[in-house]
């Protein structure tokens, strides 16, 4: 019996050990990745601030670098160059909502999640969002647009617009060119619209317009 309890002593200690190495590991990873997470938004904000300074064909790596104090060794540890580094801080400050649930997506009576998250960023990144609006041949204005065109995709094929006699790819380019061009005029012109102002003036007019496209 005391053998067995010895065993069963050793063992515990053993998964105590075991437990505590993995609670080790852990908090080394999670100051790894808050580490990671920091460097990349320093990156990600330097790049945001320089684009309205010089526009993004004409930043550097370096002027990158530069404005976020870190080295060029370590910007290459996050991002194979400044490209990458763009589509990330896209990524990051205009992802569209993703936690929809598939009944906001199938009910025909709302459109399009992503447009208010959108003018609400626009807002609070004004200048920003003027540079790439007004640049239509900048690489980041094609991204963006590419971005909102698979967007609009996505919740028209929820919503099975592309079951009607209206091609999917025809509202698609419809519904986006429309966003743009107001999110563009509304950016430039500052006017007194609050961005859930414009969205509902956004949305009633594409509702509309859908409704009039897919009317038979």
């Amino acid at each position: 019996m005391l053998l067995d309890i010895g065993w069963v002593s050793v063992r515990n200690c053993a998964l105590w050990a075991a437990m505590a190495m993995k609670i080790e590991r852990a908090d080394k990873m999670s100051t790894i990745d808050r580490r990671v997470m920091r460097t990349r938004a320093l990156l990600q904000n330097a790049l945001i601030a320089l684009i309205p300074e010089r526009g993004y064909a004409a930043i550097t790596v370096e002027d990158i670098c530069e404005k976020a104090n870190i080295g060029r060794s370590t910007f290459y540890t996050h991002y194979a160059g400044k490209d990458e580094l763009r589509s990330a801080t896209i990524d990051a400050h205009l992802r569209f909502p993703r936690d929809r649930s598939p009944s906001v997506h199938a009910d025909k009576s709302h459109f399009f999640a992503f447009s208010l998250p959108m003018f609400e960023h626009a807002i609070a990144f004004r200048s920003l969002h003027h540079v790439l609006l007004a640049s239509g041949d900048d690489t980041i204005h094609d991204e963006l647009r590419e971005r909102i065109r698979r967007a609009v995709r996505s919740e028209l094929i929820a919503k099975r617009i592309g079951e009607t006699e209206v091609p999917v790819e025809f509202a698609v380019q419809f519904i986006s060119g429309a966003f743009l061009a107001v999110l563009a005029w509304w950016v430039a012109a500052e006017t007194d619209l609050s961005p859930v102002e414009v969205n509902a003036l956004f949305q009633k007019t594409a509702a509309n317009g859908l409704r009039d496209m897919t009317a038979k």
